[in-house]
């Protein structure tokens, strides 16, 4: 009986680590007063932040917070230079979405690469 519930454990164990986080594929372009700043395509794990920054004054912090109708939220902070925008919307997968705020634009698209 000790064996059967050793190898119950270990089996769930083992099937629990093969569940991987659903991924996303997030391409976007940052314009600032009408310019591209930056157009970085990222890979994103669900409910987790990623972020990247270039040497010409732009970061960029993203987490995707997957829905269950085809849908994600996005919260975002974007900086250029000196100036940051904080977006949180919602976006369909596979279309792309457009937020302005101020000088600055950003476009999104979405696409759910892996679960």
């Amino acid at each position: 009986m000790k064996i059967k519930a050793s190898l119950l454990i270990t089996t769930l164990v083992a099937s629990a680590s093969c569940f991987a986080a659903d991924t996303y594929q997030v391409s976007t372009s940052v314009y600032s007063k009408g310019t591209l700043v930056a157009s970085p395509t990222m890979v994103v794990e669900a409910d987790k932040m990623a972020s990247i920054t270039m040497d010409n004054g732009f970061s960029y912090n993203l987490t995707v917070k997957p829905n269950q109708d085809e849908t994600a939220g996005i919260v975002a902070a974007v900086t250029v230079g000196d100036s940051t925008i904080n977006p949180s919307f919602t976006v369909a997968y596979g279309k792309e979405a457009t937020m302005e705020i101020g000088a600055q634009k950003l476009t999104l698209l979405v696409s759910k690469v892996g679960s």
